[in-house]
């Protein structure tokens, strides 16, 4: 068949980590070469307002094509949605699409908003990724504009089908969006060939690099992502000031940049107010195949996320051997076994976080333990799976 790929808001190209770049990013790319090496025939579109490439790339046998509008950014994006439908029923690549797979909303209400000037409509499947009420829930917050959430709702009722990564997150569709609402379970996956416990590239010895630095040596964290408040950047920060205080030679390695308001700027200010600016590195995102060795160096990876509908952190350092330490909050319990895989602890308690990480780090047998069981955990996440459950219900 052919598949049409929107990801409007964000390139598949683009550095997971920073700006609008995340797991979706991940998710797109991945399941995009599982169709592909399926047989599929498939054409990612976006509008990025931060792309300044070529109009057409193909890179790992992966084409996607750039939409050109006047918008400034990913907010801005939604006011030029009509235009984008235009745009996609004049592409033949489009036009002549089996099905569509339409990420996040702006992506499915435009091309809802294309069948509708379309004298062929064809089914669109939606991932939201991320649904506006569970973020605001989540966060305590009303962020989410009201043009996000009804549109969701709306999508919802046209959408001829909805991917949920997890059984929660296809509740959470019922109760916040449509009961109506069609609705299939994909479990995201890893790409089980890079995030794997395998050797470290500094000492190029296999087995646990985090066993194998000096006593005296800070115990090193990690933290993956953007540096957002939704992401628990300021917990992670907290948390460190409470170690600090109990005397833990510690520091924490943040790998990403900001997006979503406070930037890495507001970040580093904010961990010189709470005194410890000098056990904070902030690190570029760099790509999978040197993101494994960060996960394979780290004493503990923590995931201290306010909202998440999956958890691709925590899972592609669960497969990389890592101990992980997480929010219980979306789709993170069912990445994260709680005392068999990791350590998950309410949203937002930094003081319950620095006294688990106290614990686990005081305690490398039971690290060891977990992340070994981490690794078989996560062998249960594939991208083929993920796909063909889509595909089943198509």
């Amino acid at each position: 068949m052919r598949v049409a790929i929107l990801s409007l808001h964000t390139s598949p190209l683009a550095q997971p980590g920073q700006g609008d770049a995340g797991g979706l990013n991940v998710y797109v790319t991945n399941t995009a070469r599982v169709l592909c090496d399926l047989g599929h025939q498939v054409t990612i579109f976006t509008a990025d307002p931060a792309w300044d490439g070529p109009d057409s790339v193909t890179r790992d046998q992966l084409e996607v094509r750039h939409l050109r509008v006047s918008a400034t950014g990913k907010d801005d994006l939604p006011q030029h949605m009509t235009e984008l439908a235009a745009q996609l029923s004049r592409t033949p690549e489009y036009r002549d699409a089996d099905w569509v797979w339409a990420h996040y909303w702006i992506s499915a209400q435009t091309a809802l908003m294309s069948n509708d000037s379309s004298a062929s409509r064809k089914p669109v499947v939606v991932s939201f990724h991320t649904i506006g009420a569970v973020k605001n829930r989540d966060t305590g917050t009303s962020l989410e504009p009201a043009q996000r959430l009804e549109a969701e709702a709306q999508i919802a009722r046209d959408a001829h089908l909805l991917v949920a990564n997890t059984p929660l997150e296809a509740r959470a569709m019922r109760e916040l969006l449509d009961p109506n609402a069609r609705i299939v379970v994909a479990q995201p996956g890893v790409n089980h060939t890079i995030f794997t416990p395998g050797e470290t590239c500094e000492t190029g010895e296999p087995g646990d690099a985090r066993l194998h630095s000096a006593p005296a040596s800070p115990h090193t964290l990690v933290c993956v992502g953007r540096m957002q408040y939704i992401k628990g950047t300021d917990i992670m920060m907290r948390a460190l000031a409470e170690l600090r205080q109990t005397g833990m030679n510690v520091r924490v390695e943040f790998l990403g940049g900001g997006s979503g308001g406070p930037d890495t700027q507001d970040f580093e200010r904010f961990a010189t107010e709470l005194g410890v600016s000098d056990g904070v590195d902030i690190t570029p995102p760099v790509p999978p195949h040197e993101l494994v060795t960060w996960y394979r160096r780290a004493d503990l990876v923590i995931v201290p996320s306010r909202s998440e509908s999956f958890g691709f952190v925590a899972a592609e350092a669960a497969a990389s051997g890592a101990c992980v330490v997480a929010s219980r909050v979306g789709g993170l319990p069912s990445v994260v076994v709680d005392g068999e895989t990791g350590v998950l602890l309410e949203p937002g308690d930094h003081v319950g976080l620095a006294c688990a990480i106290t614990e686990l780090l005081s305690d490398p047998d039971e690290r060891e333990r977990m992340g070994q069981a981490g690794v078989l955990h996560a062998q249960s996440f594939t991208w083929d799976t993920c796909v063909r459950n889509v595909l089943n219900q198509l």
